[in-house]
């Protein structure tokens, strides 16, 4: 299946209709790579931002970032890696088009690169949108977006604890601050909306947790890029990552904006404590 944060996040967004430019590191040689370009190119994700190698050079060729996933019944996985220690970007900084005004986002899975590309799409006035930037000195602008979890931030099953942790996380930085914490929701605040918890949507049966957090990602872009308020976002990007988890893989399927968006209503109760 394909996976990664970024294509997990690009391919949802393809589907909803939206035009994204991906940008990543090598995709090397041999089967697995293979299968990979054949992911990318099914979804409409394989671009100029993610260069072929075709062939051997003399030049070291970087190994095809791929990980097992252990799902348990609860729906919880667990990965296994290799290949992501090697990873190199294929791409010049200065070939990404930086728009002012168009939105940018982006992890830090690639460390110097991926700050490096996020200060430069604010240094050009584009909208950011960061995601597991945590370390004490990250590149976050004033009035931009920013999302974790609690595997990298703040702390697990204690919703008090979140509360204040976003709220200094705001203090710093001043960005909109998301923060999830699995089946107990998530902690979201900006300078100009006070910090609080959020209810996840329900789900019966989850099948596949993996790849929820892109899909919450996702489903915030596509109400940013549309002018949607910030509750109707959240609303939004929440009933979206519940329903990824129906089925196995980040990427198998994405349910549409009219699904997303019935479930919402449906769902009334939870929705209107999202006001």
């Amino acid at each position: 299946m394909l996976g990664g944060e970024a294509a997990n996040t690009a391919n949802a967004l393809v589907k909803w209709g939206r035009g994204v430019v991906l940008a990543g590191n090598g995709l090397g040689l041999g089967p697995d790579a293979d299968l990979l370009q054949e992911l990318l190119a099914d979804k409409g994700l394989l671009g100029s931002l993610l260069p072929i190698q075709h062939s051997r050079s003399d030049e070291a060729v970087d190994p095809t970032p791929v990980c097992d996933i252990y799902v348990t019944p609860d729906g919880e996985r667990t990965m296994f890696g290799r290949g992501f220690a090697g990873m190199h970007p294929e791409f010049a900084l200065s070939q990404l088009p930086f728009k002012k005004g168009e939105w940018f986002t982006a992890e830090p899975n690639m460390d110097k690169p991926a700050r490096a590309a996020a200060k430069a799409a604010m240094e050009a006035g584009m909208h950011c949108y960061l995601m597991d930037f945590t370390r004490d000195d990250e590149p976050i602008a004033p009035g931009s977006f920013w999302q974790s979890s609690t595997d990298w931030a703040g702390f697990r099953n204690n919703t008090q604890k979140n509360v204040q942790w976003v709220k200094a996380w705001i203090a710093k930085y001043g960005c909109f601050t998301i923060l999830s914490d699995g089946p107990n929701g998530f902690v979201a605040g900006s300078p100009a909306m006070p910090a609080r918890a959020y209810p996840p949507y329900p789900m019966q049966d989850v099948v596949d947790t993996t790849g929820a957090g892109d899909m919450f990602r996702a489903g915030m872009l596509f109400g940013l890029d549309q002018g949607w308020e910030a509750s109707k976002c959240l609303q939004f990007a929440s009933a979206a990552g519940c329903l990824k988890c129906r089925s196995f893989g980040a990427t198998t399927e994405v349910p549409t904006v009219e699904e997303v968006l019935a479930y919402v209503v449906e769902h009334e109760q939870v929705s209107r404590q999202y006001l």
